[in-house]
């Protein structure tokens, strides 16, 4: 029997048979993976706490024909403040939601558990404005799943926004690209949000930031960043 260590972050738990547990795991290396957590439902299981959502730990596993086994356990973060938070909890639910939907089995998922990661612990901490960290989860999140938006200049004339005067520019969600007010007369109203060139400044930022400072940034009114996150996340979603 080979043991694999791999550390991961429990995305989901539901219940299987009697007493045990089936986990889906955002792990460093393997990808997003379903393991069972056997006698993980009674209460003297050393899987019991380990296999809870969200709690996150080092595991070592063992490959089954259709699922993989959890050997043993040491955890390294609860996250229990955040846990016992409904609201919080609710945060969380809705991003690993979005994980799981994005994230498969055998590929590099080490970037996306590091935001996870990261993300969880703003939330817990109260670090940031809440709607600021789920959209800045997003689209961080899709640009590094590799759909990210032409930001630098607009789509239509290629005039740099850094060089130009406009107040506001403009996403247009069906291409992934934005365009600049003088443009953006030439295209459908209906597939175009209208964002606050501050807004763009902070996505800009959000998309070639380091995971570990993608919330190292301020932003007084986050109405068009929240929008634009929502938009940009359920396109790039419903496109894959």
């Amino acid at each position: 029997m080979n043991l694999i260590k791999v550390k991961g972050i429990v995305i989901k738990e539901i219940s299987f048979k009697e007493n045990d547990k089936i986990i889906t795991l955002l792990t460093d290396n393997l990808g997003k993976i379903s393991c069972i957590a056997r006698g993980a439902k009674k209460t003297n299981s050393m899987l019991l706490a380990c296999s809870q959502f969200l709690v996150y730990s080092e595991f070592v596993l063992f490959k089954g024909k259709s699922f993989y086994y959890i050997n043993s356990a040491t955890i390294i973060d609860t996250f229990y403040n955040l846990r016992i938070d409904f609201d919080k909890l609710q945060i969380a639910f809705e991003l690993s939601k979005l994980v799981i939907s994005v994230t498969d089995e055998n590929v590099d998922t080490s970037t996306c558990l590091k935001l996870f990661l990261n993300t969880m612990f703003v939330i817990q901490n109260e670090i940031k404005n809440l709607k600021l960290v789920v959209a800045t989860f997003k689209i961080k999140l899709f640009s590094i799943l590799g759909f990210r938006p032409m930001i630098n200049s607009c789509s239509s004339c290629s005039k740099n926004f850094s060089e130009i005067e406009d107040k506001y520019i403009y996403y247009d969600f069906v291409s992934n690209v934005f365009i600049c007010d003088s443009c953006s007369s030439k295209f459908d109203k209906n597939r175009l949000i209208k964002i606050k060139k501050s807004t763009l400044i902070a996505i800009k930022y959000v998309i070639y930031s380091d995971i570990k400072k993608v919330f190292s940034f301020e932003l007084k009114d986050i109405s068009d960043f929240s929008v634009f996150g929502q938009v940009y996340a359920e396109t790039m979603l419903n496109g894959i």
